[in-house]
């Protein structure tokens, strides 16, 4: 029986074959072209837009390009044993994010700077706020689009007190726990008062340290400081005034400001583009699924956990 049923099998599987079918392409490693420019030197140009996390948000978890923190490290160990690259432009298109990956994303620009002892200059296209601001934080001079939105300094964190609901859907919380702040900030019951103190003495440190990182870069009036402190949000024309950046023009400016800060007359442009992604000109620099990104996840699944943000969020 055994002899037949292997018999059968074969005959079967003759005129089969077995196909692998991959559910999305294999990650390459990114490689340098060149958009604009001419000569030796170099200015090498990153991006920082959409949600600032340090995982993969949105559509990005379908996407073969790594998230953010992961790919401009790359991008930056590349430009960095480059010894073409003069100078780094960082284009920002952000509305900030988590506190840690805006603070990673600081010190690694700053390092780079150090390390490379090469300028490095911040472009902010459409906002660098919050996050974005403090990512812009690291650049040795902003320049701000005429049309950007710059500012929104400062900390937030919330979650959705669901307490109401459940008691109108008739379903009680019951929890078991350790200690009385196990349960801390949880969803499902208002918060205590020594919960919310907690929360806001977070806040407050890490609202500080923003605060510090803005007087260490940037020479600011105490007046002015504690009005960026107050979250606000200003056009580039105001942002100037207020001295947060130092130049207002286009992304064609910014470069030309790197071109004499690192001291060359001209150089070529590169980016950092994995096979395949469309690289053209320099406005073609950006990570392509960021926007759509930042537009579904937003504080999705962070509310029920204890999150502090540099974001903007009205």
């Amino acid at each position: 029986m055994k002899r037949w049923t292997l018999l059968l099998s074969l005959l079967l599987l003759g005129g089969c074959a077995f196909v692998k079918i991959p559910l999305s392409d294999p990650v390459g490693s990114a490689r340098e072209q060149v958009v604009e420019g001419s000569g030796r030197a170099k200015l090498a140009m990153v991006d920082i837009s959409g949600l600032i996390s340090l995982a993969p948000v949105g559509l990005e978890r379908f996407s073969k390009e790594p998230p953010l923190i992961p790919r401009l490290k790359e991008e930056l160990r590349l430009a960095l044993k480059d010894p073409a690259v003069v100078g780094l432009l960082v284009r920002i298109d952000s509305g900030g994010g988590s506190v840690t990956a805006s603070d990673i994303l600081y010190h690694e620009l700053k390092r780079f700077g150090e390390e490379k002892g090469v300028p490095v200059v911040a472009c902010v296209m459409d906002k660098a706020l919050s996050g974005g601001y403090y990512a812009a934080l690291a650049a040795d001079a902003i320049v701000a689009h005429p049309t950007a939105l710059v500012g929104g300094v400062g900390v937030i964190t919330f979650k959705f007190n669901i307490a109401g609901l459940l008691d109108k859907w008739g379903i009680e919380e019951e929890t078991v726990k350790s200690g009385p702040l196990k349960d801390f900030w949880s969803p499902l019951r208002p918060s205590e008062p020594e919960e919310i103190a907690l929360m806001q003495g977070v806040t407050d440190r890490f609202h500080q340290r923003f605060l510090g990182l803005i007087e260490e870069n940037r020479e600011l009036s105490p007046c002015t400081l504690k009005q960026l402190g107050r979250g606000g949000v200003f056009d580039a024309t105001g942002a100037k005034g207020l001295r947060i950046v130092d130049e207002v023009g286009y992304l064609e400016d910014a470069l030309a400001l790197l071109r004499t800060l690192a001291g060359v007359d001209e150089a070529r442009v590169v980016i950092y583009r994995r096979p395949g992604a469309y690289a053209e000109n320099i406005y073609a620099a950006g990570a392509p699924l960021a926007q759509a990104a930042a537009l579904l996840d937003g504080f999705a699944g962070e509310a029920l956990l204890p999150s502090f943000r540099y974001q903007y969020a009205p």
